[in-house]
């Protein structure tokens, strides 16, 4: 079986990371593969948008060495959620390869691993455990810049040839042409990044709804806008874990 771990990070919140993280689980379970979501967040807020208990044994257990059960969110789904016990002395000096050993002998086809905005040792937790990266950003200035950093961290493990992502992709999430800002960013990006895929995600209320209704995308709105837009998405996930 062919495993395949995909890190979603942002160095800024409020740009639909988590939402888009959520909606690219629900998009591949729907497909028929079995997903994981781990929630690196100490807000846990992956846990509650698929509808699951943000309180539950989780992430920081896995990193401590236990055996969480993961809980499922809906068939084929299934979710280790994050919370504050993330933010312990522990977990904040584990070396970074160690969630990828956590996980490389788990039965799922898929794990989405949903990385914090304000934690840097989470992230790289998340970063290092993936084989591809989702960066996301938003037209909000503050929210490229941390794209760019986020670039920068992936560039480094790849020059200094260290486990990680090979390949990773720019999410231009909450687009709306009608702002002018957000017409531009595309280009912006296509010249600052030409050799980066680029993908769309255009504002669309049912992908927040679906988190605020903590039903998964495919079951609130399966043939939504932001649904057929993730599945473009869950196709290039897929065929970068075959390359």
């Amino acid at each position: 079986m062919i495993q395949y771990r995909v890190a979603v990070a942002a160095r800024k919140g409020g740009v639909g990371k988590t939402t888009i993280a959520c909606g690219i689980a629900s998009v591949l379970a729907k497909k028929g593969n079995k997903v994981l979501v781990i929630d690196l967040d100490p807000q846990s807020n992956a846990a509650y948008a698929l509808g699951v208990d943000p309180t539950a044994p989780g992430t920081a257990e896995l990193l401590m060495g236990s055996n969480p059960k993961p809980l499922e969110a809906a068939p084929g789904l299934f979710v280790l959620a994050g919370g504050p016990n993330l933010t312990n002395q522990i977990i904040q000096s584990l070396h970074p390869e160690d969630l990828a050993d956590a996980v490389k002998d788990m039965a799922y086809t898929a794990i989405i691993l949903d990385c914090p905005p304000g934690n840097e040792t989470l992230e790289r937790l998340g970063l290092v455990a993936s084989h591809s990266t989702l960066v996301v950003t938003n037209a909000h200035p503050f929210a490229i810049l941390g794209a760019n950093r986020v670039i920068g961290v992936l560039e480094s493990y790849r020059s200094r040839e260290r486990r990680g992502p090979k390949q990773w992709a720019l999410v231009l999430s909450q687009i709306d042409e009608r702002r002018a800002l957000d017409k531009e960013l595309p280009i912006q990006l296509a010249l600052s990044y030409p050799n980066i895929k680029h993908f769309i995600v255009h504002q669309d209320t049912n992908l927040s709804q679906a988190g605020a209704q903590q039903i998964p995308l495919m079951d609130y709105a399966p043939r939504s806008r932001s649904a057929q837009e993730l599945a473009v998405l869950s196709e290039w996930i897929i065929e970068t874990a075959h390359d």
